[in-house]
């Protein structure tokens, strides 16, 4: 690793099924995002890591930011809310 090396976080968020699963699996180079026509398939937060000799970027795919029914949801939000706080960047689909 050298002096110049930048390292840094990436949160996708935004409203359920607007391609957030999609751009992440696209951005990491593999599929560890499941992608579907279904809303709210990605329950929990999904992490990819992109690696080279000059940086390193951590992303993270949330849960679709929708208004909670029911106590799955609730924690799905609660997922998507924390990804509005420790990221160097969010990225807004």
């Amino acid at each position: 690793m050298t002096a110049d090396h930048k390292s840094g976080f990436v949160n996708i968020v935004g409203n359920p099924n607007v391609g957030k699963s999609t751009l992440m699996n696209d951005l990491v180079g593999e599929r560890l995002s499941i992608i579907t026509s279904k809303a709210q398939t990605t329950r929990h937060r999904i992490v990819g890591i992109v690696n080279t000799d000059e940086y390193q970027i951590v992303f993270s795919d949330t849960p679709g930011v929708l208004k909670p029914n029911y106590k799955m949801q609730e924690a799905m939000r609660e997922f998507s809310e924390g990804a509005l706080t420790d990221a160097d960047v969010l990225l807004y689909v």
